[in-house]
């Protein structure tokens, strides 16, 4: 009989690697790779060494092999939440990276020393305008800026909602920045809630 199925000692060291090694795998580890064309001709080949050389009758005492079960499927346990952590933690990750850049625009100075970039990212479903403002004062007193999206004929702006410099909206579904590819900043009184007519800064997504 092997000496680790007698050996308490030498089972508790292979459960303490079981978890070591579930700790140490990176990201390399579960990148899908393709396995090697002679693998299962390896594996059936090694089994079958393995049992001829094997000896026909073991006794085994059913503590060690109860200590023993526990403790691999404990270790196992452990190895696969390691796994499906760092699995989860990946496709998080993709999901932030799969961002696209879906189109840019330079604001136009109509009034006032603010200048803008507007960027419309897109990531799945989900749209996003990304606003880069600079030298933008403080509104007016009873006064804010706000955000909108415009058609080209400037029939029923989108608000966006209120601004104070650089900012960063999720797009509503209802909105489709193919009719309302224009971005304006405008100045707005607190308390309304139709554009005022009163831009600052406006320019086209392309």
């Amino acid at each position: 009989m092997p000496e680790d199925f007698t050996d308490p000692d030498l089972e508790e060291a292979e459960y303490v690697t079981l978890i070591s090694l579930g700790h140490s795998l990176t990201e390399s580890d579960f990148e899908l790779t393709s396995a090697p064309t002679d693998l299962w001709a390896g594996i059936e080949a090694r089994v079958s060494t393995a049992e001829s050389q094997s000896v026909p009758t073991v006794v085994v005492l059913s503590e060690h092999r109860n200590r023993n079960k526990k403790l691999f499927l404990a270790a196992a346990a452990v190895v696969l939440l390691v796994v499906g952590g760092a699995v989860g933690i990946k496709m998080v990750d993709s999901s932030r990276t799969g961002t696209e850049l879906v189109a840019s625009a330079d604001l136009t100075v109509l009034e006032g020393p603010a200048t803008a970039q507007a960027k419309l990212l897109r990531s799945g479903d989900s749209e996003r305008l990304v606003v880069t403002a600079e030298n933008m004062p403080a509104a007016p007193v009873g006064s804010h800026y706000e955000l909108w999206l415009v058609d080209p004929q400037v029939t029923k702006p989108q608000s966006l909602g209120p601004m104070t410099g650089s900012t960063e909206v999720t797009i509503p579904a209802s909105i489709d920045t193919a009719v309302y590819p224009v971005v304006d900043i405008s100045l707005q009184q607190n308390g309304t809630h139709d554009h005022s007519g009163h831009s600052l800064l406006r320019g086209t997504l392309q």
